[in-house]
């Protein structure tokens, strides 16, 4: 009887043991499984990745919840929770040695950072997924991830308008993740999608409609032919059809289009707009007038929603780099603690070093105020200066003279040295700009710089194929970052999204002439 026992005892334990792996395994097959199936059916994929996160017994099956609900969050528009979803996700990675998914995690943040305007962070971050990508060792899943970093990396240099290198890169991505098509429908997809687009920005019109055709081809094989992916490959053949003037083909493009079930907003807008200027084309007021109505609605809309999300994905990564630099204090404390247990002699060190920061704070004390003193001093000045009539319009003169040249982009360009040639001091010289332009030297000078380099980019075609960092150097930018924030702020756009919408208008006058 006892035996009989023990034995059921240790059945059961076995069996618990097996049936916990399998839910494991289960919940692993749903989350791979949903990676392509988020796009046809966002609500039920939403779904679906809150049972993944409610059910969850690790941190890496949370993980797998909050990745599928930022994809399906960016896919629905909702780029903010998309971007706190991930960033969640990231978080709950750090202990993790599962390189599968920090691989994932770390492409999608790099995705996001690049669609936002963040480039730098953005190769940060694939770096990163990278080097865990060459860590997984699951054949499947090696593939998947080593295929989604190339795509990224592909996708960034067609934003560059890389499209020749762009173009090899994309290719191995593909030649990567073939062998699993029929287990990756989606991720296949998403890549001969973007070699289409890649392929329409080479004027190989041909090899973009194969490539976008194969897309479509992928997707009804995987049961995704009403998804984003697909809305976006009739997109281009829409496209495709409209440079080559084949007005009906593009219309019943666009078209499928619209009526798949899942469209981003971006690829709505861009459609709306498409059909708008086929309607315009054929003489169709109220066609035209209805679709670049909701052409604008979309595009609006998504401008409100991308800056929104673009400060929340800011906000994130400052709050990841302050985690990091916790940890590095951390470390930095405890390293010095064991050197203290250790070598009694480095009390005196860190002893000597506290005066000595005491004695640096007292200095920083002493600047402070003398710096408050300058600023009150200087008010003063700024309240008793009186400059003759005569000098400030002959000083208002020569400004103008200044702003219809080009020394503004001058990069070592300052206040003494713009009043030195002015022959007048700087007192004066801001006084009067502040008094007549409404504003401080500095943002004079940074007006002036962008309002020169955009009407290059308007006169001169060339400059909407350079580089920001030479856009940059060219108006008197030191860095192109730099460059970046100012053309921001004075345009509320970033250099590449005014050089693009600038070519989408170029080409669309040449349309219509």
């Amino acid at each position: 009887m006892v035996f009989k026992v023990k034995i059921a005892l240790l059945f059961l334990l076995c069996f618990s043991g097996f049936v916990s792996a399998q839910s494991v395994a289960d919940k692993e097959a749903i989350f791979l499984e949903n990676l392509s199936n988020c796009y046809k059916d966002p609500d039920k994929g939403f779904k679906i990745a809150h049972y993944l996160l409610d059910n969850a017994n690790d941190n890496d099956e949370k993980v797998q919840g909050l990745y599928l609900i930022s994809e399906i969050s960016f896919l629905k528009d909702d780029y903010k929770q998309s971007v706190e979803s991930l960033f969640e996700a990231y978080r709950l990675l750090d202990k993790s040695n599962n390189n599968f998914l920090k691989t994932f995690v770390l492409t999608s943040i790099s995705s996001k950072c690049s669609f936002f305007g963040l480039t730098d962070k953005s190769d940060t971050y694939i770096e990163q997924a990278e080097e865990y990508s060459n860590l997984i060792s699951q054949a499947d899943k090696k593939a998947l991830a080593k295929a989604k970093v190339l795509y990224e990396k592909g996708e960034v240099l067609v934003s560059d308008k890389k499209f020749s290198e762009a173009i090899r890169v994309l290719s191995s991505s593909y030649t990567i993740i073939q062998p699993y098509k029929n287990k990756f429908y989606g991720a296949c997809a998403k890549m001969q999608c973007a070699l289409g687009k890649a392929y329409f920005n080479t004027s190989d019109y041909i090899g973009a409609k194969q490539h976008y055709q194969r897309t479509i081809d992928i997707l009804k094989t995987g049961g995704l032919e009403f998804s984003s992916i697909a809305a976006s490959a009739y997109n281009g053949i829409g496209e495709i059809a409209l440079k080559g003037s084949k007005l009906e083909d593009a219309k019943t493009a666009f078209e499928k289009a619209l009526s798949c079930k899942v469209i981003e907003t971006e690829v709505k807008a861009d459609t709306y707009y498409s059909l708008s200027q086929i309607y315009l084309k054929q003489g169709d007021d109220s066609k035209y007038k209805e679709n670049y109505k909701l052409y604008k609605a979309n595009f609006d809309t998504l401008s409100t929603l991308e800056r929104e999300a673009r400060n929340t994905l800011i906000a994130q990564i400052e709050k990841e780099h302050n985690v990091i630099l916790k940890k590095n204090q951390t470390r930095y404390t405890y390293l010095l603690v064991v050197i203290i247990f250790v070598f009694i002699v480095a009390f005196g060190i860190y002893f000597f070093y506290n005066k000595k920061l005491d004695k640096e704070y007292k200095k920083f004390e002493r600047l402070l105020i003398k710096i408050e003193k300058d600023r009150e001093e200087a008010k003063k000045e700024v309240k008793v200066l009186t400059i003759p009539e005569k000098t400030e319009q002959a000083i208002l003169d020569r400004l103008k003279e200044f702003e219809n040249g080009k020394e503004f982009t001058n990069p070592n360009m300052s206040v003494q040295f713009l009043s030195k040639k002015m022959k007048t001091n700087s007192k004066y010289l801001s006084e009067i700009i502040n008094k007549h332009k409404g504003k401080n030297f500095n943002a004079y000078i940074n007006d002036l710089r962008i309002d020169y380099i955009i009407d290059m980019m308007q006169t001169d075609s060339k400059f909407l194929n350079y580089k920001v960092s030479y856009l940059a150097e060219n108006c008197g930018f030191a860095s192109h970052s730099v460059f970046t924030v100012v053309f921001k702020s004075v345009t509320n756009l970033t250099p590449k999204q005014f050089i693009s919408f600038l070519k989408k208008k170029t080409e669309k006058e040449r349309e219509v002439v």
